[in-house]
C-alpha cells in the first residue's frame, strides 16, 4: 500500500477521483500560507497515491481524465485566492518529477535567491520566495538550501539582518537538529548587516544598530558619520574635522559598533584611510602624530580665538579714550597679553594629548601585558616633590600648586578604578560646609593634601595591585 494513500486515509482499492476528493477535503485545513511544510507534504502524498493507483490499474491511462471534481476546484480556488500559487498537480510520483528535471542548476537558483536577498526588503523577499516552484519540492529545496549557504559565506554582497533571518527559517538552518554550525551563522548574519547598514540610503538602519549597542545617534548622525569615513582621503579635511571636543570619540564608537578595527577588513564605501586615522584619534591609550597634530591645531584655534578677543577689547579702549575717555591700557599691552595668550594656548595644545595619555594611564584598570608597579610610582614621587618644595627649597606657593592636582589625581584614580557610585541624597549637602572647611585649611597647609593623596594612593594600591598579585 501506498505510503500516500495512509496521510490522505484511504483504503487500498481507492481509485484517482477518490484520491482526488480526499485531497481537496484535506486542502481545506491545510493551507499553504499556514504551514508550507505541511502543504508540501500533503502534495506529494497526493502525487505518491495517484502513482499507485496508475500502476495498479494501468488501463485507466488508456482513458482521458474526467478532471477534477469541484471540491478540489473550490479548494484550488481558496488557494489561489490566497496569493500563493501552488504545485503543479502531476499525475506523477514526486521522484519522477525530480528526475524530469535533471538539468536543474542549483548554483543558479541559489545565486538568484541571493541576489533578491540582497534588493529586496522582508516582506518583498518573503512574497517572492513562496512563489517559487523549484522551493515547492523538498528533494529540491535541501539542495538549494546547501548551496545558497555555501554562496552566502562566499558572497562579498551585503545582505540585512532580516532577509538573513528569513532565509534561515525558510531552510531550516536555525532548527535543533541542523548540520549548519548556529555560531558560524550567526557570526555571517552579523558580518553580512554591518556591511550593509554603511551602504548608502540605509542611514536609518545603521541609526537602529548604534542605539542597540548603547549610543543613541540620530539617523542625521549616522549620514554624517558614513560621509567622513567614506570621502576621499584628505589630511588637513580630516584634522580640521577632528577639531570638535566628541567627534573622535563618536565616530569610535561607531567603529567600534560596526567591528571594525586594525584587524578587520574595511568594508565598501568606507576609505581605510579614514578608518586608520579615526582609530589613531582615539587611541588616548597612547601618543600618536594624529593626536599630536590634532592638539596642537586645537591650541591654535583658541589661541587665534583668545587673541582676537583680547586685541577687540584693547581696540574699544581705544575707541572709547578718543572719545574723551581715558583708555587703561595702550593698544600695545593689549597686543602683548593677546600674543602670551595665544602662544600659552598653543603650547597648553600640543601638551594636552600627553597629559591625557598620562591620565588615562593612571586611571585604567591593570593590564595583564603592563606591569602594574609602575602605575604606582607616580602618584609618590610627585608627593616626595611636593614635599622637597615646600621644605626642603622653601617653594611653599609651588609645592601647594602642586599638592592639589596630585590630590585630584589620586582621589579620580580611586573613584574610578573602586568603581564608586553617588546617588544624590538632600542630606549630602550637609557634608559641603566641613568639606569646604577642610579645602581652605588644605589652601593653607598644603601638607595636608599631599598626606590624604598618599593615603588614597595606599588604598588603591592595596585593594587593586597587592591583593590581586598572585
Amino acid at each position: 500500500m501506498s505510503w500516500g494513500l495512509e496521510v490522505l486515509e484511504l483504503d487500498e482499492d481507492a481509485d484517482e477521483r477518490a484520491i482526488k476528493r480526499a485531497y481537496a477535503k484535506r486542502l481545506r485545513v491545510t493551507r499553504p500560507e499556514d504551514d508550507s511544510v505541511a502543504f508540501q507534504q500533503l502534495h506529494e502524498a497526493y502525487q505518491a497515491a495517484l502513482a499507485w493507483a496508475k500502476d495498479r490499474d494501468p488501463a485507466d491511462a488508456l482513458w482521458p481524465d474526467s478532471g477534477p471534481d469541484e471540491p478540489l476546484q473550490s479548494a484550488a480556488s481558496a488557494v489561489e485566492d490566497a496569493g500563493i500559487a501552488p504545485p503543479a498537480i502531476a499525475g506523477s510520483h514526486a521522484d519522477d518529477h525530480v528526475r524530469a528535471n535533471p538539468g536543474m542548476d542549483v548554483e543558479a537558483i541559489a545565486d538568484r535567491i541571493l541576489a533578491e536577498a540582497v534588493q529586496q526588503e522582508p516582506e518583498a523577499l518573503q512574497a517572492w520566495l513562496a512563489q517559487q516552484p523549484e522551493l515547492w519540492s523538498l528533494h529540491w529545496k535541501v539542495r538549494i538550501a546547501d548551496s545558497l549557504l555555501e554562496a552566502l559565506f562566499s558572497a562579498a554582497e551585503p545582505v540585512q539582518a532580516d532577509n538573513l533571518d528569513l532565509l534561515a527559517e525558510m531552510f531550516g538552518w536555525d532548527e535543533i537538529g541542523s548540520s549548519v554550525d548556529p555560531y558560524a551563522l550567526d557570526a555571517q548574519r552579523v558580518q553580512m548587516h554591518r556591511r550593509w547598514v554603511v551602504q548608502p540610503g540605509n542611514h536609518h538602519r545603521l541609526a537602529e544598530l548604534l542605539q542597540r549597542c548603547g549610543l543613541p545617534n540620530p539617523p542625521a548622525t549616522a549620514r554624517d558619520h558614513m560621509a567622513w569615513l567614506s570621502r576621499p582621503w584628505n589630511h588637513w579635511q580630516a584634522l580640521l574635522t577632528s577639531l570638535s571636543p566628541q567627534r573622535g570619540r563618536d565616530l569610535n564608537r561607531t567603529l567600534d559598533a560596526l567591528g571594525i578595527d586594525d584587524a578587520t577588513p574595511v568594508p565598501a564605501p568606507l576609505q581605510v584611510r579614514q578608518i586608520v586615522f579615526w582609530r589613531e584619534i582615539g587611541a588616548i591609550h597612547r601618543l600618536n602624530r594624529e593626536r599630536f597634530l590634532q592638539g596642537l591645531l586645537r591650541g591654535v584655534a583658541c589661541g587665534v580665538m583668545a587673541a582676537l578677543l583680547v586685541l577687540a577689547v584693547g581696540l574699544l579702549g581705544q575707541i572709547a579714550a578718543g572719545d574723551g575717555v581715558a583708555g587703561i591700557h595702550p593698544l600695545a599691552t593689549y597686543a602683548r597679553v593677546a600674543l602670551y595668550a595665544a602662544l600659552g594656548l598653543v603650547l597648553l595644545g600640543a601638551v594636552a594629548p600627553t597629559v591625557q595619555t598620562f591620565l588615562h594611564w593612571q586611571v585604567e584598570d591593570e593590564q595583564p601585558y603592563r606591569s602594574p608597579l609602575a602605575a604606582l610610582l607616580p602618584i609618590p614621587l610627585l608627593s616626595i616633590v611636593g614635599m622637597v618644595l615646600i621644605h626642603g627649597l622653601d617653594l611653599r606657593t609651588a609645592g601647594t600648586l602642586l599638592a592639589w592636582p596630585v590630590l585630584g589625581l589620586s582621589v579620580w584614580r580611586w573613584w574610578r578604578r573602586s568603581q564608586l557610585q553617588i546617588h544624590f541624597n538632600g542630606w549630602l549637602l550637609l557634608s559641603v560646609v566641613p568639606f569646604l572647611k577642610l579645602l581652605i585649611l588644605g589652601m593653607a597647609y598644603a601638607e595636608l593634601a599631599l598626606t590624604a593623596a598618599l593615603a588614597l594612593w595606599a588604598r588603591d594600591a592595596w585593594t587593586q595591585v597587592w591583593r590581586r598579585q598572585p
